[in-house]
């Protein structure tokens, strides 16, 4: 029976202002169904200002017309994507309610409140996870990259194997996909499912975007 390779990088923003790589850590995990890898990244930021006076606040919000202009083009959006208008998205609905549904019975089984979907992290999750199996490996996006702009915090888990519950199990036996997954502060997520053929195996590629926006 092959050993599949659970595999995670830990790489976090240090809040105000740097970011900071921490160390890597390995899990092996046993599969009947091919292998499995997965990594898992989070984040935040979060720019203090210092006033006049030497004392830090808190970030600076935009003013009150460009809020409700970012507001109005999110808004927008969520309708277009809603409608169809923007396509291209590999992952099907059934496939991507299955992995969010999976977050948030986890999340449910700890207590937590669900997370709410978002259309452009949906967008974000469905492209990577298409890189990834076009590459046939995984890796990390950009966390900032095609995220709304009002985000305050990011996650993201990546991986792959045989089924999107198989894979879903394997996150919440590593430490860091499991946080991430049952992170209090998170509301938000978008999710991708893409499957293709990888080392013989029909495999599926799973991605996690977490945000508290």
């Amino acid at each position: 029976m092959r050993r599949p390779v659970l595999r995670d990088r830990p790489w976090r923003v240090r809040p105000r202002p740097a970011l900071r790589p921490l160390r890597n850590r390995a899990q092996r995990v046993k599969s009947v169904l091919g292998p499995i890898d997965t990594e898992y990244m989070a984040g935040t930021i979060g720019t203090s200002i210092i006033d006049a006076g030497g004392a830090a606040s808190s970030p600076q919000r935009a003013p009150r017309r460009a809020r409700r202009m970012l507001t109005l083009f999110a808004s927008l959006a969520a309708v277009l994507a809603l409608s169809g208008v923007l396509t291209g998205c590999e992952t099907t609905d059934a496939d991507r309610g299955e992995v969010i549904s999976l977050i948030n019975a986890s999340r449910a089984d700890a207590g937590l409140a669900p997370l709410t979907e978002n259309v452009e992290l949906n967008l974000k999750a469905d492209g990577w996870a298409r890189q990834l199996r076009d590459a046939c490996q995984i890796s990390h996006s950009r966390l900032a990259d095609g995220a709304p702009a009002n985000w305050q915090k990011l996650g993201e888990n990546v991986g792959r194997g045989g089924t999107i519950y198989q894979v879903h199990g394997a996150y919440l036996n590593s430490p860091g996909h499991r946080r991430n997954i049952l992170d209090g502060s998170f509301n938000q997520v978008g999710a991708g499912a893409v499957w293709g053929t990888c080392n013989g195996y029909r495999t599926v590629f799973t991605v996690q975007v977490f945000m508290r926006g």
